[in-house]
């Protein structure tokens, strides 16, 4: 019988009190450890779960420390990721850690060249490439359902609630974007070779309740990518009122593809009769009208909750029984599971965020080779 993965988790914010629902559902994994500034949140999140010896910790280094902690998952606010990083790379421990990776360029690459230096398992979450209407739809291109990609576009728009939690090391270009960017290279396999941004930050005479939403941290960001194909991908990242949307849109010259949520529409003309495939069962409701007779597919989901599918929760149980597979064998091989983002993808959306900070101050395009060419 395996020995459990003892599990610590540094931050118990919505992040980590997504990933702790994430391991309390595996089995063969103990969570061990807990920390957070405030002690307090911790002891809410650690009374909601089902764990035996579970520890809070005072210090997060102790928790780091502690040889009855294998792995580590660390969803602090991003000026405070280097070091618990660090310090678990230097106590091999493996490690999750939330995104973006750190600060800036210069810090990512310090963790990430480190990091390829050790034999434990380094990942990032990049949660949203778990959804199975993403993976459907990466499937669908591979297979070259709409052919020769064109364009891409992708809209995401996070509640306006969501400003509460930012600090001023988030915003859209982080929050959402670095979700986006990865999504992007993920469904397309094509890098980034040049870019040209534009952030907007509302002050708080701008915005509807200012005491409760105003940030110093950019509320939009808009952003126009020239794609290694030579293609071009549109980013429309945002807040809003109503209901949150993550919508991708991709066209080929056979087709498009349209992700929205968790639904995925495959439009190629009145000729295409033939449904997108998940696994053995096929999932489609033929919507006649406008001569493009559309394929929508619902992806079936295992535990059917829809607050679950909304939150995302369903991408992160995904993504934490893939990092957890990778931990408990020491030869880790990336085929047995090939979606598992790696310190290189994180340090590739840290590059991107940096390209397009640098495009929105000078005001022009900034190819990515520029990223980090003083230290590389």
């Amino acid at each position: 019988m395996d020995i459990p993965l003892r599990v610590g988790i540094l931050g118990t914010g919505r992040a980590g009190q997504s990933h702790a629902t994430a391991y309390s559902r595996l089995q063969g994994v103990n969570i061990t450890g807990l920390w957070n500034r405030t002690r307090a949140k911790a002891e809410k999140l650690a009374a909601s779960l089902n764990q035996t010896n579970l520890k809070i910790y005072n210090n997060w280094r102790d928790l780091i420390q502690d040889e009855k902690v294998d792995a580590v998952s660390i969803t602090t606010d991003p000026i405070f990721r280097r070091e618990p990083f660090l310090e678990a790379l230097a106590k091999q421990k493996h490690i999750l850690v939330e995104k973006p990776l750190s600060l800036n360029f210069s810090e990512a690459h310090e963790m990430s060249t480190l990091a390829k230096k050790t034999k434990i398992v380094t990942a990032i979450s990049f949660n949203w490439r778990y959804s199975p209407a993403c993976q459907t739809m990466r499937r669908a291109i591979h297979q070259q359902q709409i052919g020769q990609l064109l364009n891409t576009r992708s809209d995401w728009r996070l509640r306006i609630s969501a400003l509460r939690s930012w600090s001023s090391a988030s915003g859209s270009l982080r929050e959402a974007g670095s979700h986006e960017f990865d999504r992007i290279r993920f469904l397309t396999g094509c890098n980034f070779k040049r870019l040209i941004c534009h952030l907007r930050s509302y002050d708080s005479s701008e915005m509807i309740n200012p005491k409760k939403y105003a940030t110093g941290s950019d509320t939009y960001a808009w952003i126009l990518c020239e794609l290694s194909n030579q293609r071009l991908a549109a980013f429309n990242l945002g807040i809003t009122l109503g209901e949150p949307e993550r919508r991708i849109t991709i066209s080929g010259e056979l087709g498009t593809l349209m992700l929205n949520n968790d639904w995925v529409t495959l439009q190629k003309g009145k000729q295409n009769k033939n449904p997108l495939i998940l696994g053995n069962e096929i999932f489609t409701q033929i919507q006649k009208g406008n001569n493009l007779n559309p394929i929508r597919l619902r992806v079936a989901e295992e535990d059917k909750q829809p607050s679950e599918i909304l939150s995302g929760q369903h991408t992160w149980n995904r993504l934490i029984a893939d990092f957890v597979t990778a931990a408990r064998h020491k030869d880790y091989l990336h085929e047995m599971v090939p979606y598992l983002p790696n310190i290189s993808d994180g340090l590739f959306t840290q590059e991107v965020i940096e390209a397009c900070e640098i495009s929105h101050i000078e005001q022009r395009w900034v190819k990515l080779s520029e990223i980090g060419s003083h230290i590389l």
